[in-house]
C-alpha cells in the first residue's frame, strides 16, 4: 500500500509538475508553536499574548474557526494594550532578520489588529514572497488591501490564492471584494461559492 501511494504521488509529481501544495513551508514549525501555545495555555491559564500567538498559529494553518474566535476576544481594549506593548518586542526580532516568517506574522497581524494597516500591508507584501505557496498570507494581504481600499490589489492577492488552492473562504473575500468593486454579478458568484466564509464571517 506504501508502495502504491509513493508511486501515485511521484505520477502527480510528473504529470502535474506546476501544481503547488498550499501549505505554508514552515507548516511544521507553525504546528510547534500552536502545541506549544496550547500547553502554555492549559498549565498557566488565560494569557493575551500566548492566546495571540496561538491565534497566529492556527491563521497559517487555515483552522479559520479557532483563528477568529480568537482574534474577536482580543478585540477587547485590555486586549489590544497587551498587544501594542508587546509589538516592539516583534519588531525588534524581525529587525534583525527580516527572513523570519513566524515573528513577522506575529507583527503583521498586530498591527493589522491595532489598525495599522499601512506597516501589516508592507510586512504581508514580503510575507507572499517569504512563504509563496501559503494561500493564507495571500488572503491576509487581501484583507489588508481592501481595509486600505485598494480593491484592485485586493482582487489580485485573491486570484492568486486561488490559483494555488481552491477555497471556499478565498472566494467569499473575493466576492466581498467584487461587491465593493460594484460588480454584482461576480461578487454573487463568487460569496455562492464561499459557503465556510459566508457562514463564519455573517454570523
Amino acid at each position: 500500500m506504501k508502495r502504491f501511494l509513493l508511486i501515485l504521488l511521484l505520477l502527480s509529481i510528473i504529470l502535474f509538475p506546476n501544481k503547488a501544495w498550499a501549505v505554508s513551508k514552515v507548516e511544521g514549525k507553525w504546528e510547534e508553536v500552536a502545541l506549544e501555545r496550547n500547553k502554555l495555555l492549559e498549565d498557566s491559564g488565560e494569557n493575551i499574548v500566548v492566546n495571540y500567538e496561538l491565534a497566529v498559529a492556527y491563521a497559517n494553518l487555515g483552522k479559520i474557526e479557532q483563528a477568529t474566535e480568537i482574534f474577536k476576544s482580543l478585540d477587547e481594549n485590555k486586549g489590544k494594550k497587551v498587544l501594542k506593548e508587546t509589538i516592539p518586542k516583534y519588531k525588534m526580532i524581525v529587525e534583525k532578520n527580516s527572513n523570519d516568517i513566524i515573528d513577522s506574522n506575529y507583527l503583521a497581524f498586530a498591527y493589522y489588529i491595532m489598525k495599522d494597516y499601512q506597516d501589516s500591508k508592507e510586512l504581508f507584501d514580503r510575507l507572499v514572497k517569504l512563504d509563496s505557496e501559503n494561500i493564507w498570507t495571500y488572503n491576509y494581504l487581501a484583507v489588508v488591501e481592501h481595509e486600505l481600499k485598494n480593491y484592485n490589489q485586493a482582487e489580485k492577492a485573491l486570484k492568486k490564492s486561488l490559483e494555488i488552492e481552491e477555497n471556499e473562504y478565498t472566494h467569499f473575500l473575493l466576492g466581498a471584494n467584487y461587491y465593493k468593486k460594484g460588480k454584482i454579478f461576480k461578487a454573487l458568484y463568487h460569496i455562492g461559492k464561499g459557503g465556510k466564509g459566508v457562514s463564519l464571517f455573517l454570523n
